[in-house]
């Protein structure tokens, strides 16, 4: 997930760092935002997310990505699954508490997307901790959202408690690299433009 604080200057900075220009995908209501995406194939993708300027900004997504700094950046990430009731009970065996939230929106086509959400609280790893998504019966937006990029790695840096948190993400097998350093994520892309780094 790509934060800006506008979300043309967003796509921009996309297209010229990889080459290839993501596509409007719709607003999240009641979240203030609005997104537009990149696919890297193999269900994964690129979302650049913004404040939705016809939307209310207040106690949500969008109001917090208004207020933060003027340059993009991963502001965190995802990771799918058909089994939601999983994760959550491995948060609660590593002492972590959870929360489900069902989501929608209407891409610019007029197709309904529908998908539900869960996020981990109760955690020392900020945004480094990913949320998880159950795409239901929506098709993915990997599909038909514009190609030609591919995400060689992924790599999360936290500086604290790194054990759990490995031990966290090998429980739930997901494919990242975890590093010991300051707070960060950072993102390999092969693109048109060749291989690129988004932080």
């Amino acid at each position: 997930m790509y934060a800006c604080k506008d979300l043309a200057t967003g796509e921009a900075a996309i297209e010229e760092l990889t080459g290839v220009k993501a596509e409007f995908g719709g607003a999240h209501p009641g979240a203030g935002t609005h997104n537009s995406l990149l696919s890297f194939g193999d269900e994964r993708y690129l979302e650049i997310i913004a404040p939705d300027p016809n939307q209310t900004l207040v106690g949500n997504l969008g109001e917090e990505l208004s207020s933060s700094g003027d340059g993009g950046r991963i502001h965190t990430w995802a990771a799918a699954t058909d089994d939601l009731d999983h994760v959550a009970q491995l948060a609660s065996e590593f002492g972590y508490r959870h929360r489900r939230i069902a989501m929608s929106r209407v891409r610019p086509d007029g197709a309904q997307l529908a998908w539900e959400l869960l996020f981990i609280d109760g955690h020392p790893f900020g945004h480094c901790m990913p949320f998880f998504i159950d795409w239901q019966q929506s098709p993915h937006p990997s599909y038909d959202s514009p190609g030609g990029c591919r995400l060689e790695s992924f790599t999360v840096s936290i500086d604290k408690l790194i054990e759990t948190f490995r031990d966290f993400a090998v429980a739930l097998h997901l494919e990242i690299s975890i590093k010991m350093g300051s707070t960060a994520m950072m993102a390999s892309i092969n693109s048109p433009n060749g291989k690129v780094l988004l932080r």
